[in-house]
């Protein structure tokens, strides 16, 4: 019988349409709890969330798609367990870093195009405001 070796997936996060005025700290904290920083651009757009984690058996795709309309900001976290997730986000509260889009990396939205993971999260995200405003 053979033995199935499952390699780690690393953990890393994806960045995409961040302010600038505050990368510098994200990074920071990034580095501090020693997780990889993925910057993603317009020409990544294309390319599966699961690409861009580094997930095996996902290849480039050469298709170009239109930069979503803008967003504030995306943090996509991959291979982070629950725990570190946590310590991650309160990191950022102690160090008044705000990115709207949030997102951890499932075995659905890996699939997904990274502009089609924004465009969901816009619409969660959307939804959410919406029922706040509606309480108010």
């Amino acid at each position: 019988m053979k033995a199935h070796i499952v390699s780690p997936i690393p953990e890393r996060v994806l960045l995409y349409a961040v302010d600038e005025k505050i990368r510098p700290k994200l990074s920071a904290v990034l580095q501090r709890l020693s997780i990889e920083e993925c910057i993603v651009t317009d020409l990544d757009l294309a390319q599966d969330v699961g690409y861009l984690a580094g997930f095996p058996g996902f290849v480039s795709k050469e298709e170009a798609v239109t930069a979503p309309p803008a967003c504030g900001g995306v943090l996509c976290m991959c291979g982070i367990s629950n725990q570190r997730m946590n310590l991650l986000l309160k990191s950022l509260r102690e160090e008044g870093i705000a990115v709207p889009l949030k997102a951890m990396v499932t075995a659905t939205n890996q699939r997904w195009s990274f502009v089609k993971l924004i465009e969901e999260l816009s619409k969660e995200h959307q939804a959410i405001l919406q029922q706040k405003k509606e309480k108010a």
